[in-house]
């Protein structure tokens, strides 16, 4: 990653599990799920979020730059990243966007949170912003216990119930995913609002949703913020239908992404117009 201001696109305990071959459970709650919560803090505050922990495997996702060693520039231009923010006026809660879809917003929220992670003692926590194209879950290789989006429709009618995120290995990094929308009949991953799956034919009328809850969206962020020390957030693109304006009001600072060769100066502009007045503090120029 060649910093503009980047490049390319601890809880104790837990249960270890890949998810792998988790059944998707309509309505599940996080009573049933079996996780532990996260220590209070030092200060005695309550948390109210627990976690099970996911062990990750190899080969890993390529956009897991920091992981995967196919990249030491990268990696190491993600940390440079890391550092610029933390010089600069310490972001706690840091939305990752691109202008539109496909320019590596993912490949940047996933890797500055794995960058924020090696520091060793903040709690960092990863959050799928982009209910529509969910993608958290296949980077890191494990199926939520309870997605994102379930878990802000339960919200509305239990605010106090708790959150349940899930901690990767024993790294101080959370993550917040959403589910991946599947075929219920051969599990070929879909747009969020197909009602029809390509490969088996099998047809549907249950849509998910694909926006996030504005004011949910807000509560959860308020809540988070009292748990973990950093916030990264895989946020939508900024030109999409559903974009990112609906949550770039929790931000400290906004990273836009760039992808060499694909995206266009003039989409950049109109993202920064339209983030306005949210402050953008680096631009990462991914690699295609």
């Amino acid at each position: 990653m060649a910093p503009e201001g980047g490049d390319r696109d601890g809880g104790s305990g837990g249960n270890d599990s890949s998810y792998r071959g988790a059944a998707r459970v309509p309505g599940v709650s996080p009573e049933s799920v079996k996780s532990s919560p996260l220590v209070p803090r030092d200060d005695g505050r309550t948390i109210g979020v627990s976690f099970v922990r996911f062990t990750p495997r190899t080969p890993h996702d390529p956009r897991a730059l920091l992981w995967n060693k196919r990249s030491p520039s990268g990696a190491a231009a993600f940390r440079q990243l890391r550092q610029q923010l933390i010089a600069g006026n310490d972001p706690r809660t840091i939305l990752c966007t691109s202008a539109n879809p496909g320019e590596g917003k993912t490949t940047l929220a996933t890797n500055l949170a794995l960058a924020y992670a090696e520091i060793g003692r903040p709690r960092v926590l990863l959050i799928e912003g982009s209910l529509g194209a969910a993608a958290l879950s296949e980077v890191f290789g494990f199926k939520p216990p309870i997605g994102f989006g379930a878990q802000l429709e339960r919200h509305r009618t239990l605010p106090d119930e708790r959150w349940v995120v899930v901690q990767v290995g024993t790294q101080p990094l959370f993550v917040m995913a959403a589910e991946p929308h599947r075929c219920p009949q051969c599990a070929a991953a879909l747009r969020q609002d197909a009602r029809f799956c390509g490969r088996c034919g099998t047809t549907f009328s249950h849509v998910a949703a694909d926006t996030l809850d504005p004011a949910g969206f807000v509560a959860a962020v308020r809540r988070f913020r009292e748990t973990f020390d950093y916030l990264v957030v895989d946020a939508p693109p900024v030109l999409a239908r559903g974009g990112v304006h609906d949550v770039k009001d929790v931000a400290d600072a906004v990273v836009l992404a760039a992808l060499k060769g694909h995206s266009l100066r003039r989409d950049l502009r109109r993202a920064v117009e339209q983030i306005s007045p949210t402050p953008i503090a680096a631009v990462a120029l991914l690699d295609g």
